[in-house]
């Protein structure tokens, strides 16, 4: 009995420790493999009595990938030539240019103006036989014009002198029908034009005095008839209260007065 006993508890030892070593087996093969972590003790050195070497500094440069072109710079690269030393044998020497001299200008010389240059010689009197020319010259320029106008034609001689007998004697509408018939006959004449200028004025119709005074120094070369027809220009513009007209036919009088006078 005592036999069997002892052999029963060896074999449930052993089924006991199969168990716990198939266990630990598989405990093995599932458990995931960890490093194993050495730990070294640091040994200590003493320090020896050794020369210090000084210690260099390297500087790593950057290393940059072969295909990253933004690393590249964009301007040439532009190799810096070295100057060369003159050489004194082969340099050319130096030209030295003078100064240009100071020009000095001599002061300018006033002369004073004489008193003679301060005399206004005044026009010499015409004499007698220049005044006879200038009035033939004149005579002949009035027969030349009198042709040329029709102004020498007998009806118009007619009916200018029955229009001024009629314009004296106040009878306006029918002076300025006379005169309208002999501008039609002599529409060169300004002596017709003078006339229809007038009784223009007498019927109170300044505007109208005013054109046929300035249709007539149209056609008028007479200095005289000319300054005739600026006075009924001056009248009509008086009478119209323009000053621009009144000013105009002032300042022509005196111009052709001056000239005839002259």
């Amino acid at each position: 009995m005592l036999w069997r006993n002892k052999i029963t508890s060896s074999n449930t030892l052993l089924a006991g420790s199969a168990i716990i070593g198939m266990l630990s087996l598989s405990a093995c093969q599932t458990a995931p493999s960890t490093s194993t972590t050495v730990q070294t003790t640091p040994v200590q050195t003493l320090p020896t009595s050794q020369p210090t070497v000084p210690s260099t500094t390297t500087t790593q440069a950057p290393v940059t990938e072969a295909n990253d072109q933004s690393n590249y710079p964009t301007e040439p690269y532009n190799e810096v030539e070295q100057s060369e030393k003159p050489n004194p044998l082969t340099q050319e020497t130096p030209v030295f240019t003078p100064p240009a001299p100071d020009v000095i200008q001599p002061d300018p010389v006033i002369i004073a103006p004489s008193r003679n240059d301060y005399i206004i010689s005044e026009p010499s009197v015409p004499s007698h036989n220049e005044l006879l020319e200038h009035a033939r010259r004149n005579s002949q320029q009035r027969t030349q014009q009198a042709a040329s106008n029709n102004s020498n034609l007998p009806a118009f001689r007619n009916l200018m002198q029955v229009g001024i007998s009629q314009l004296k004697a106040g009878n306006l509408t029918n002076a300025e029908s006379s005169f309208t018939r002999a501008q039609r006959l002599a529409p060169k004449s300004s002596a017709v034009y003078f006339y229809l200028a007038q009784v223009a004025l007498k019927k109170n119709q300044p505007r109208k005095a005013e054109a046929m005074a300035r249709r007539g120094l149209s056609v008028s070369q007479d200095s005289n008839r000319r300054r005739a027809l600026w006075q009924v220009i001056l009248q009509s513009g008086q009478a119209q209260g323009n000053s621009r007209v009144v000013n105009e036919a002032k300042k022509s009088i005196a111009l052709i007065t001056d000239i005839y006078t002259f």
